[in-house]
Parts: C-alpha cells; sequence; structure tokens
C-alpha cells in the first residue's frame, strides 16, 4: 500500500476520541425527552386510545408536548448529522458509509424496542435518516426549499382534491385508523411474549402506515433537513451571532402558532358536509393545519427555550436537563422498559385506573429520577450504556474510552 493511499485511512486515535459536547444542545434535547416522558405517562404508553379520557390537562400536555417533543428530538437528529460528519471531515475521514452503517445499528435496536413498546421512534429514524446522505452535498438555499416543501405536506391536498372528487378510494379511512384499532385490541389480552410476537409484524406493519399516512414521514424528513442546515450555519453552537435573529423569528414562531390554532380550531368546527357528505376532505384539510400548526409549535418551544437558557435566572436551572441530553438514547430507552411493565396487562395494568392527573404526576417524578440518574453516570462515564455500545459497534471496537479518568 502506498502512503498516499495509507494517509486516507482513518486511525483508531482519528475515530475514537472523545469530544467536548455543547451543552445547550444537550439540555434541549433534555427537555424534548421530558416532553416524551409526559406524553408517554399520559398516553399511557399508547393504551390511552384503548380508554380516553380527553381531561383540559391532558388537551393541554399533548398541545404543548404531542408529536412537537418528537419534532424537536428529530430537528437536533438533524444537528448532531451534521456535527458528526463535520467533524469526520476535519479528520479527512469519508464517514458517509460508516454512518449508514450507524443507522443499521440503530434500526436493529429500534426493532428490538418496538418488540416492547410500539411507539418506538429509533427504528424510524434509523430508515429516514438515510435521506440526510442524499442531500448533504446541497447548498442552503436548496436545502431549504426542499425542507419548506416536505413540511407544506402537498400531498394532503391532492387527497384533499381526489377525496372533493370522488376518486376511487379517496374517502375510504386511512388504513392505520383499523390496524391500529386491531393491535390495541389485542395487547389488552396480551402476556409479554405475545406483546412480542403482536409488535413484531401487525404493529410495525401499522406504525409505518401511520407515518405514510398521517404525514408524519414527511415532516420529519424536514426536519432533519432544517436541523442539518442550522448545524452548518452554527445557531447552537453560535449563539451569539443569532440574539437578535432568534427574538424575531419568537415572535414570527409565536404568532404562526396563533393564527394556525384559531384556523385549525376554526375548520375542525366546520361540519363535514361544508366540504362534502364524507368526513374525508375535511380530514385532509384539518391533518395539513395540524402539521403546520405542529411544526410552528414545535419552533416556538425551540426558540423560547434557546432564550431562557441564555437568561441567567432560568439558563442554570435549563441546564440540569442537559445530562439527560448526554446520554439521551439510554434515558429513551429507559422510559418504556420501565413504563410498559407499569402500564401494561401483563404487568400492573395501570393504563386501566390510573388516570391523566396522576400518570402526569408520575411522568414529572419518574423523569426526576431520570434526571437523578443521568447527573450521576455523567461525572463517572463520558456515554450513556446504550450509547457506548451504539459507537463501539459504529467502529466496530471496544477500545471507545467509557469512564472518566478521575474515576
Amino acid at each position: 500500500m502506498n502512503n498516499t493511499a495509507h494517509s486516507t485511512l482513518p486511525t483508531a486515535n482519528k475515530l475514537l476520541t472523545h469530544k467536548p459536547r455543547h451543552e445547550m444542545i444537550d439540555a434541549l434535547r433534555g427537555f424534548a425527552l421530558l416532553g416524551i416522558c409526559l406524553v408517554h405517562c399520559m398516553e399511557y404508553f399508547e393504551l390511552y386510545w384503548v380508554k380516553q379520557d380527553p381531561t383540559a390537562l391532558h388537551n393541554l400536555i399533548f398541545f404543548l408536548f404531542a408529536g412537537k417533543a418528537y419534532a424537536i428530538f428529530a430537528l437536533m437528529f438533524g444537528v448532531s448529522f451534521f456535527i458528526i460528519m463535520d467533524n469526520q471531515a476535519r479528520k479527512g475521514v469519508d464517514f458517509r458509509y460508516r454512518f449508514v452503517w450507524r443507522l443499521v445499528i440503530l434500526l436493529a435496536l429500534g426493532y428490538v424496542h418496538t418488540l416492547l413498546y410500539l411507539g418506538d421512534i429509533l427504528s424510524v429514524l434509523g430508515v429516514i435518516g438515510l435521506s440526510l446522505l442524499f442531500v448533504q452535498r446541497l447548498s442552503n438555499r436548496w436545502l431549504i426549499a426542499l425542507a419548506t416543501l416536505c413540511l407544506l405536506q402537498f400531498p394532503f391536498y391532492y387527497q384533499y382534491y381526489a377525496a372533493l372528487n370522488h376518486l376511487p378510494g379517496a374517502n375510504d379511512n386511512p388504513a392505520f385508523f383499523s390496524l391500529f384499532g386491531d393491535v390495541y385490541a389485542a395487547i389488552q389480552g396480551a402476556s409479554l411474549s405475545e406483546l412480542f410476537a403482536l409488535n413484531s409484524a401487525q404493529g410495525i406493519y401499522a406504525k409505518w402506515m401511520f407515518f405514510v399516512e398521517s404525514g408524519r414521514g414527511l415532516q420529519l424528513i424536514g426536519l432533519f433537513i432544517i436541523g442539518l442546515v442550522l448545524g452548518r450555519i452554527g445557531f447552537f453552537t453560535q449563539p451569539e451571532k443569532f440574539e437578535r435573529s432568534r427574538v424575531t423569528a419568537l415572535g414570527i414562531a409565536l404568532l404562526a402558532s396563533a393564527v394556525l390554532y384559531w384556523l385549525d380550531k376554526s375548520v375542525q368546527q366546520l361540519p363535514a358536509t361544508t366540504f362534502q357528505e364524507s368526513a374525508m376532505a375535511k380530514w385532509y384539510i384539518t391533518q395539513a393545519l395540524g402539521t403546520y400548526l405542529s411544526s410552528a409549535i414545535t419552533a416556538s418551544l425551540v426558540l423560547l427555550f434557546i432564550q431562557c437558557y441564555y437568561w441567567r435566572p432560568t439558563g442554570r436551572y435549563l441546564n440540569l436537563l442537559a445530562p439527560c441530553g448526554q446520554i439521551s438514547l439510554t434515558i429513551y430507552l429507559l422510559q418504556s422498559v420501565i413504563g410498559v411493565p407499569l402500564f401494561y396487562p401483563f404487568g400492573l395494568g395501570w393504563y386501566e385506573t390510573i388516570g391523566q392527573t396522576n400518570s402526569l404526576l408520575f411522568g414529572i417524578v419518574f423523569y426526576a429520577v431520570l434526571m437523578c440518574m443521568a447527573q450521576a453516570w455523567v461525572k463517572r462515564f463520558y456515554y450513556g450504556p446504550v450509547e457506548w455500545l451504539w459507537r463501539s459497534a459504529t467502529y466496530m471496537t471496544t477500545a471507545v474510552p467509557l469512564i472518566k479518568r478521575a474515576y
């Protein structure tokens, strides 16, 4: 092998050196995990839809966090993609193929997690995350245009047109309606092994149909791309450059949220016959508006969090979320590993008796415990246990440093 070829090969030190972390990014990721935890608990880890209890408290938490916490997680996935690829590029390493392998591992981990908890997002990130590799070389202008196309949800407008004009199948209910109904009904009487079997095929199919038919898949791609752009311009790593523009963007996001909320509620109150005899045309319009509203609220939450983070009286408290963000994969998995046996029929079956208020209180205490665990862990270790396994599997070595030298 000649010297030129040899110089292009990444060394172990290049790949495995631990990098300093951006605490604000970790704190924001920890905030997203808090929202996910509260939604998980109030949703009884999916079984709320078997026995719905739409209290004012439920509606408030879902308005703030349902779909939005995951959206922040997706946004930060795009930011992390940029940071990883940029760090490796600075070392002269082409990381694309290893990133694909990294996503394959995430997909496998997500599949195992899905056997226990159908609401798993890791397997979705593992598949849809591949989209970033196809767009990473585009200019920011093209990336913003592509992200906008994804977030505008144009397929809903075609489906709306098709429903109004009674095209074949256009007024049928989306497949995930009945698919999830069947899965939830089966879960109520399932043992742990039966739950694994159910989620391994029928549940996964229902979940992917939901991501396709609800527009959530397109939204995730758009958020990934926005995260990539924000990573490129240093939005999170060079906050001083964006002080004034953040305030302006926050005002626009809050205004957009208010307008879209009013518009969404106005359309929902219209009878289906305003559109046609079937309700599906109305459903497609409300789905599109709901997606826009969710994106506006997500932007508002992110921008408001950043403003509060850099405001001294609140920043030190928000920084307490950073350890959970630092080991986000471990914290995310722990939520369902602990929560599912508590709420599901094969365990304590809390979904039938706990109620929305108690489930929220449990979620708050549960996440506080996870924060304490994360704080203790990151003092002693560079990575969470699952993060370390993921990184080790990515590089196919156990030489990844775990324990901090002071310990």
